[in-house]
């Protein structure tokens, strides 16, 4: 059986196309609507100065996105010898449940609840494992075993 104790630091930026496409819509989002919103209260002479620090804050949240977008890679095509990389769909069965993850860079967990990051307990614990491997993820709830049972490669 395997367990992971340390996080991986040297963590590749790397993000799945929808994960890109998600950001993508939130970058949208900000300077499509929220940005515009907050100019009109702006300019108008009984603006909070709440409203200056959240333009300030939207602005830099885009251009951190637009920034993580540029600078990421995408998933490897192939698995390395059928090892889970980021961007994998895992499937993972514990003694109560069979569940499905995508094991995600950090900046792209939040998607949605299929997604996980890769830092995660569970990320630690089955990132480099493969189809048929036993681990035991260290949680602050308390540590679990889990079972591999299959592993894909998704865009």
């Amino acid at each position: 059986m395997k367990s992971a104790v340390k996080k991986n630091n040297s963590l590749p930026l790397i993000l799945t196309e929808f994960g890109r496409s998600e950001l993508q819509k939130q970058i949208n989002e900000i300077r499509e609507v929220k940005l515009p919103a907050l100019a009109v209260i702006l300019n108008s002479p009984d603006r909070d100065e709440r409203d200056s620090a959240e333009f300030i804050r939207l602005t830099d949240e885009a251009g951190s996105l637009e920034s993580l977008i540029s600078e990421a890679g995408k998933p490897d095509v192939l698995l390395k010898n059928d090892k889970i990389v980021l961007g994998a769909l895992v499937k993972i069965q514990t003694k109560k449940e069979t569940f499905v993850v995508r094991v995600v860079h950090p900046s792209e967990a939040h998607i949605d609840d299929e997604r996980i990051s890769a830092e995660s307990p569970l990320g630690v614990a089955i990132m480099g494992n493969k189809k048929g491997d036993q681990v035991t993820i260290i949680a602050p709830s308390g540590n679990w075993t889990a079972l591999i049972k299959s592993v894909e490669l998704l865009p």
